[in-house]
């Protein structure tokens, strides 16, 4: 296991062994899933985690510690290349888009089709400055930026954590940039005073859709449109628009991205197969691909007659918290495992400001002796991220239920909106 926090170090640790046949599960540097004896991190059997302990001072300000959040490097091959006596695997935390969260199997050649897809549709080079202000241990950070970079012989500019100042510092120079529809509303508002001092020509969005309105903005204050990436962990990219086009049909996931097969059964559940899809699951769970190689995404969608996709529906459950997925069914397992809660479920709601933006909600039946406060300090100590902590605590009598016996997801989201703000935490 492999803390991948954006340093060089933390990123040539990975390379190093991945190049000698060493399987890598890929991990943030703050992540709860290693203090959490539930999650599947505890399965893969690694003993050592290595990576960097944390953030370093670089330099010692009259008011304390600062630190470097802010990476540049472009890889130079030195020496002959290693050949690894077998394939390695880089291991993957999914989002737990139907429950607990799985470790996704994406073997060196799948990550490398995945870089050169990217390449491809969007027209990269040596000449390039790829920034990602994204975390790597995921997908789209790890296969859209660093691999693509590397891949291209472009430079890779990171961050050890996120910094609106340093982002905005390397924008200047930056040609592609990779982010979530949050990252992009924070930079709006202080890049239309700064119009005309920015580089970058290919701006891609993950993690969550992004509103139109702000998509407009974005285009207005960078004078390039935002490319949505439309795919996962278990397939790679999927869909985009690619560079080669400024319009495309309002809504539309873009087209399929090089290697990409679809069929669409049951009038509009979206199957796919490419050199992109992953290997499986590392708990040897079956993924849901046929015998003819096509994985079955569970999204709805439909197709028009330019090729152009537009999702329906999508299968997820998970919870979007500014382009972070917080799975709701591991908050409801932490959450159950105090004393004092007899009863848990965990959904996503839309904030005030943003449709696309969500927060985490969780209604709960406590025991008479057990105050909300009690259970969100539970939550903190079980060393939950600040983002996958309840932001809205909702105490119920009982949960409701179904005719059929199960929890009626649609009341308990009506009645906890009707009682919003009364018990939750900032």
């Amino acid at each position: 296991m492999v803390i991948i926090d954006g340093t060089a170090d933390s990123i040539a640790t990975v390379l190093g062994l991945v190049a000698t046949g060493v399987d890598v599960l890929l991990l943030e540097e703050k992540t709860s899933y290693l203090s959490d004896p539930g999650s599947p991190v505890h399965t893969v059997g690694a003993a050592v985690v290595v990576g960097p302990d944390g953030a370093r001072p670089e330099e010692r300000a009259a008011d304390g510690p600062t630190y470097r959040t802010y990476q540049q490097f472009r890889a130079t091959p030195t020496g002959e290349p290693v050949e690894p006596a077998r394939e390695a695997e880089i291991l993957q935390l999914t989002s737990g888009s139907t429950g607990e969260p799985r470790i996704a199997r994406v073997p060196v050649r799948v990550v490398l089709h995945g870089a050169r897809s990217y390449q491809q549709v969007f027209g990269l080079g040596g000449f390039d400055v790829v920034l990602a202000t994204v975390p790597l241990a995921h997908s789209f950070g790890f296969i859209g930026g660093m691999a693509t970079a590397l891949v291209c012989g472009a430079e890779l500019r990171t961050l050890t954590r996120f910094n609106l100042r340093h982002v905005l510092n390397a924008l200047g120079e930056a040609t592609m940039v990779l982010g979530t529809p949050l990252v992009y509303q924070l930079l709006v508002p202080i890049l239309r005073a700064r119009r005309g001092t920015t580089a970058p020509r290919v701006l891609l969005s993950s993690g969550g859709p992004m509103a139109p309105e702000l998509a407009e903005q974005v285009h207005d204050a960078l004078g390039y449109p935002v490319r949505q990436i439309y795919g996962s962990t278990e397939t790679g990219l999927i869909a985009c628009h690619p560079s080669s086009m400024d319009t495309w049909p309002a809504g539309s996931a873009g087209l399929l991205a090089p290697g990409v097969e679809f069929r669409v059964v049951a009038g509009d559940r979206l199957q796919v197969r490419s050199p992109a899809v992953f290997a499986g699951y590392r708990t040897g769970e079956r993924a849901p691909i046929d015998a003819d190689g096509f994985y079955d995404t569970g999204d709805l969608v439909r197709v028009d007659d330019d090729g152009f996709l537009f999702l329906t529906g999508r299968k997820e459950t998970f919870i979007n918290v500014g382009g972070r997925k917080v799975n709701p069914k591991r908050v409801e397992r932490i959450l159950s495992g105090h004393s004092g809660v007899r009863e848990a479920f965990v959904f996503g709601a839309a904030t005030a400001t943003s449709g696309a933006e969500q927060q985490v909600h969780a209604a709960v039946v406590l025991s008479e002796d057990t105050q909300v406060a009690d259970v969100l300090a539970f939550c903190r100590a079980q060393q939950l991220q600040p983002y996958e902590v309840p932001h809205h605590v909702h105490p119920m009598s009982a949960l409701p239920r179904t005719g059929m016996g199960k929890v009626d997801r649609r009341q308990i989201v009506a009645d906890a909106t009707a009682t919003l703000g009364e018990e939750s935490h900032g």
